[in-house]
């Protein structure tokens, strides 16, 4: 059997936290991101959102914070959701775009 990458984006493991926000709640929640791309992220959560739920979103880690909003794409209940990003507060763009550089360069230094 063969597999078929669909993913436009390389994904990179990232530790930090991720506060989504349905659109049109009072409230939200933290997850655990998993990854990163230039796309998107993946959060763990035992109660991931219905996909194309759109929401809003604050990515924490050692190295940034950044602020946007974006839809579910896959949800995958008891494990996390995969949301792709669409808008970013102003100037957040670029700091998620330098996290992923400072990840690629630790992941290609850490290559034998």
């Amino acid at each position: 059997m063969s597999f078929t990458e669909k993913r436009s984006h390389v994904r990179y493991v990232c530790d930090g936290g991720v506060e989504v926000r349905p659109e049109g709640s009072a409230g939200g929640f933290w997850g655990t991101l998993t990854d990163i791309s230039l796309g998107g992220v993946y959060v763990q959560t035992f109660s991931p959102l219905a996909v194309g739920t759109q929401l809003s979103m604050r990515v924490q880690t050692k190295m940034t914070e950044f602020r946007c909003s974006g839809h579910v794409q896959a949800s995958h209940p008891g494990v996390g959701m995969g949301i792709i990003f669409e808008e970013f507060e102003q100037g957040h763009r670029e700091l998620m775009e330098a996290l992923i550089k400072q990840l690629a360069a630790a992941a290609e230094a850490s290559k034998p």
